[in-house]
């Protein structure tokens, strides 16, 4: 059963500038430890952090809900096979749980311009 969809599109270069303007601290607060390492891992971490903010905004719209948790219950993990995976701990989980979404689809696309991604909560029946 569907519980919920979300999709969000964030420009890359926006993105980069409000980064730039706030610095590390801006970063830490919506990015885990692990998102930061593998996106500063690449030469420019610009359209992988955007990816990851779209893909956390898409969650928020997936379960149907503000931000009602800290962004690091958000967690968007990838396997070693490149394939993405959202994480949620404390609040966020929670409230996926009343939601009743049990697991999560997650498509992330970008390239130098924009970055994108969809998520389909799916619950139990």
């Amino acid at each position: 059963m569907i519980s919920g969809l979300g999709v969000d599109s964030v420009e890359v270069g926006r993105f980069r500038k409000v980064a730039k303007r706030w610095g590390k601290p801006f970063l830490r607060r919506l990015f885990t430890a692990r998102e930061l390492d593998y996106c500063f891992s690449h030469a420019n971490p610009y359209p992988s952090l955007a990816a990851r903010f779209a893909a956390k905004e898409a969650v928020l719209k997936a379960l149907d809900a503000r931000a009602l948790w800290k962004w690091h219950d958000m967690e968007v993990r990838r396997a070693e096979s490149g394939h993405p995976s959202i994480a949620l701990t404390g609040a966020a989980a929670k409230h996926a749980k009343r939601k009743k979404a049990k697991s999560f689809l997650i498509s992330i696309t970008h390239d130098a311009e924009r970055a994108t991604a969809v998520v389909l909560a799916v619950g139990h029946r």
